[in-house]
């Protein structure tokens, strides 16, 4: 049977989900995508071109959420596709739209959850390994990682994931690290070595970046903007900005005009304000997306930001 894995890429949720999977198909071939459309269409165009195999093939796609604007697309592959031989299992914590789950629950099985509660990998460890112990640890671990509990130690994976991005290899890089995890290998010499190389990186843009803090007041928020680079993982850094700004919400913006969100407390949803931006997605903790204004223009990102939480908060008022 060929087995086809698709996993967020820049997340110990998206690697983790996938090393679950490996656990189960360690023959499975390995996608890590991001919230776009382009790399929705890989997901599509897999599926499409799956009649031409002789196998049997299984699809699993997990911590990635449906883009709907492309929902009529892919229900028409699903349609045109050979059900007897393509089995496609999508496993996902953030947030759907029943009209979605409507439309392709006969075709797909869904192991969604929408309690907030659960993270991708503990969604893969419940449907695939569910007597495994170290899934259950890995899935644990991404647990934390992906709500920001400080309830164990973990390894410097979430940087050494940001780290891997920045090359030009960066799928083989994401795949060795999967495929390293689901044997049991959680830190060795070589991502040592890396993370050594990595942490000089990091720590110049930082101090470079904390320069640049923009501080805004919208409505009852205090938000502050921070220029992302390649070197900054955003999740980590935010609980330094938050430490020093006390601020309730950090936007990370970078030049290609993708911005992260993350929270420092309840008062708003990231995943409220994702979903106003291109290709927005995520969860209530972290999410993100693409902006309309010219990304080299601070002032024009605060104003479209700004607009944005302020359409919210009406609506939520």
């Amino acid at each position: 049977m060929r087995v086809v894995l698709f996993s967020h890429e820049s997340d110990v949720d998206g690697i983790f989900s996938t090393a679950i999977g490996l656990i189960r198909y360690p023959q499975a071939r390995t996608f890590f995508l991001d919230y776009s459309k382009e790399s929705f269409m890989k997901i599509i165009n897999q599926f499409f071109f799956s009649n031409e195999s002789q196998e049997k093939n299984l699809f699993i796609v997990s911590d990635l959420g449906f883009n709907d604007s492309l929902l009529n697309i892919f229900k028409s592959t699903l349609v045109n596709s050979n059900k007897t031989k393509n089995e496609i299992i999508w496993v996902d914590h953030h947030p759907w739209s029943k009209n979605t789950i409507d439309e392709i629950h006969s075709f797909v099985e869904l192991i969604l959850d929408d309690s907030g509660k659960k993270c991708a990998s503990e969604l893969m460890y419940e449907r695939f390994l569910l007597d495994n112990d170290y899934a259950r640890h890995l899935a644990n671990l991404a647990h934390t990682t992906d709500f920001f509990i400080k309830d164990q130690y973990i390894t410097p994976l979430p940087e050494i994931i940001r780290y891997y991005l920045t090359f030009n290899d960066s799928y083989e890089r994401l795949a060795k690290l999967a495929h390293k995890i689901s044997k049991g290998i959680l830190w060795d010499i070589h991502l040592s070595e890396d993370y050594k190389k990595y942490g000089f990186l990091r720590d110049n843009d930082k101090k470079q970046v904390l320069k640049e803090l923009k501080i805004k007041k919208i409505d009852d928020l205090t938000v502050v903007f921070v220029r992302s680079t390649p070197y900054i993982q955003t999740s980590l850094f935010s609980e330094e900005i938050f430490n020093q700004t006390d601020a309730d919400l950090a936007i990370f913006y970078g030049k290609n005009g993708k911005i992260s969100i993350r929270r420092n407390n309840d008062k708003i949803d990231c995943n409220a304000i994702a979903l106003k931006l291109i290709d927005g997605g995520g969860h209530k903790f972290a999410a993100g997306g693409t902006i309309r204004s010219d990304p080299n223009k601070i002032e024009d990102i605060i104003s479209e930001i700004e607009e944005m939480i302020l359409k919210i908060k009406i609506s939520n008022n």
